[in-house]
């Protein structure tokens, strides 16, 4: 019987081998207010065995210790990615494969710095087996979410699922789970994922409120009016922030993507009707709209967070322009931003829009022209969907390392960007090439988090928490930068110099961490 650690940017397989330097000890370096993680692995050639229970002993005051096992996702390739992981103490493992069982440790802002030998004990029918894992806290926190200075956020589906087009819900909103939209049992699942945003240091939520509007019973009520119920999209937005996690309220796009020369709104009926840009109902809608929003949130107080999507990957800029001039007539003061695929689209919406959110090769293929709108006011973050598909390209599907999806913000670090945009955090649907189905071509793009059927909630995924990892590096290159922003740099560039150079080695990032913690403590 094998048993080894490994630390938490590690891919291990089920055909993964204990090599000559492996032992069972694991060196965790910390600030405060995060959570640092390692494996803990097993196998053995010669027999099944069952894990019964994992005990953890030693955890200091202000530490929480969280355990999971990890579970594997099949697609084309027949190969089990190792992705979900599953809270619990215990699992059948056949002979011949290595079994992973995650460490979590949670340090609080209250724990007390310095070492502390904590003691993992592996339960199972072969015996019990220990690992040493040695926790040192170092007197720096990290900041919360919602005060951080790099922004983070996920194409979020309200329900888990494609819903329905138009019309009531009125069937259940996801393949998954047994609820319906707007039932308690659902407004119980939206919470759970705005917890599960808070432990993925999600900042900037992304709304889609149309069919909030509707729901609640908004309509048109002349040529030139409509009423908006904001009932439901305030319940919605409000259960979020209960979590305190948020920055930014992102409105979604209103504008038909890409191509699109239409505007999504509601007729007398409430039932969604599109008015091609351009036309009076177009323009009116959109006055109504966005002046509605501008108005509603600066009565919530909510103002200062909104941020404004016009048209999702706009191709034609005239549409999009066209929007814009309004939404800065009736939003004055408010951001606005897009993700964008092409770099021509953004050269032509330079001066006019805010925030800029180039697609990883997009930015790649002129950085100076997004570093120059930075120096004129505007934001840039950068965003991935689907696209860069190529394995030299950092990015966060299944079949890549899952160390790629922490080491995309460590190159954010490097190229001076502030925020990263990935569209699939739950879109669970049945868009084959998308999911977790065996035939996707972007395998598990559009899965950050899993439906967990059996508590109504969700499953982290092991790119989810080395994206929390990356969040957590970047803060505390912030940090250092504050005080020497030369080695913040220095170490930065250590691990990823740009989103495809960069140092594929999962050791490398926990002695990058450990410099970094280092050189802010001195």
């Amino acid at each position: 019987m094998d048993f080894w650690c490994e630390p938490s940017a590690k891919r291990v397989f089920k055909h993964t081998r204990k090599q000559k330097k492996d032992c069972a000890r694991l060196y965790l370096h910390t600030a405060k207010n995060m959570y640092v993680s390692g494996q803990l692995l097993l196998r053995d050639v010669e027999a099944a065995f069952d894990v019964t229970d994992v005990t953890v002993c030693g955890v200091p005051e202000g530490v929480t210790a969280e355990v999971c096992v990890q579970d594997y996702a099949v697609f084309n390739d027949g190969l089990p990615y190792p992705d979900i992981q599953k809270p619990g103490k215990s699992v059948q493992v056949p002979a011949n494969t290595t079994q992973g069982i995650w460490l979590h440790l949670w340090v609080s802002e209250t724990a007390a710095e310095g070492k502390t030998n904590i003691t993992c004990t592996v339960k199972t029918t072969r015996g019990d087996f220990e690992a040493c894992v040695m926790l040192r806290v170092y007197p720096v926190a990290i900041p919360e979410p919602a005060n951080s200075a790099f922004g983070h956020e996920y194409f979020f589906c309200d329900t888990g699922y494609f819903p329905p087009k138009g019309g009531k819900w009125n069937t259940p909103v996801t393949p998954f789970y047994d609820t319906y939209r707007y039932s308690d049992a659902w407004w119980e699942l939206m919470a759970n994922y705005a917890r599960a945003m808070k432990v993925l240091r999600v900042n900037s939520l992304n709304i889609t409120p149309i069919d909030f509007l509707i729901d609640a019973g908004s309509h048109r009520v002349s040529a030139t009016e409509w009423h908006f119920d904001y009932t439901l999209l305030d319940r919605f937005i409000e259960l979020f922030l209960q979590e305190g996690s948020f920055r930014y309220l992102t409105m979604c796009a209103q504008i038909a993507p890409v191509f699109g020369n239409t505007v999504t709104c509601f007729d007398e009926q409430g039932k969604i009707v599109r008015f091609e840009i351009g036309t009076p109902d177009a323009e009116q809608w959109a006055r109504n709209f966005w002046g509605g929003i501008y108005k509603h949130f600066s009565e919530k107080g909510w103002l200062s967070m909104l941020v404004l999507r016009l048209q999702d990957e706009p191709h034609l800029p005239d549409y999009w322009k066209w929007a814009r001039k309004i939404a800065a007539e009736v939003c004055p003061g408010v951001p606005c931003g897009e993700p964008l695929d092409t770099h021509a689209i953004a050269v032509q919406l330079a001066g006019e829009c805010n925030q800029y959110v180039p697609r990883l090769e997009v930015y790649a293929s002129d950085p100076f022209f997004y570093r120059e709108r930075q120096k004129a006011g505007d934001t840039v973050w950068c965003y991935s969907c689907c696209f860069p598909e190529e394995n030299w390209w950092l990015n966060k599907f299944i079949d890549l390392p899952h160390s790629y999806s922490r080491m995309i913000k460590w190159a954010c670090y490097s190229q001076g960007i502030t925020g990263f945009l990935h569209w699939g955090f739950n879109y669970w649907g049945d868009k084959t090439i998308y999911g977790i189905q065996p035939a996707a071509r972007y395998k598990g793009d559009g899965y950050i988090v899993y439906p967990d059927v059996e508590h109504f909630d969700v499953l982290h995924s092991n790119r989810g928490v080395a994206t929390r990892e990356g969040l957590y590096d970047w803060e505390l290159l912030h940090i250092l930068a504050q005080k020497d922003a030369a080695a913040a740099m220095a170490i930065s560039l250590s691990v990823a110099r740009t989103f495809e150079d960069f140092t594929d080695d999962a050791e490398n990032l926990d002695a990058a961490r450990m410099k970094l913690l280092e050189a802010i403590c001195e």
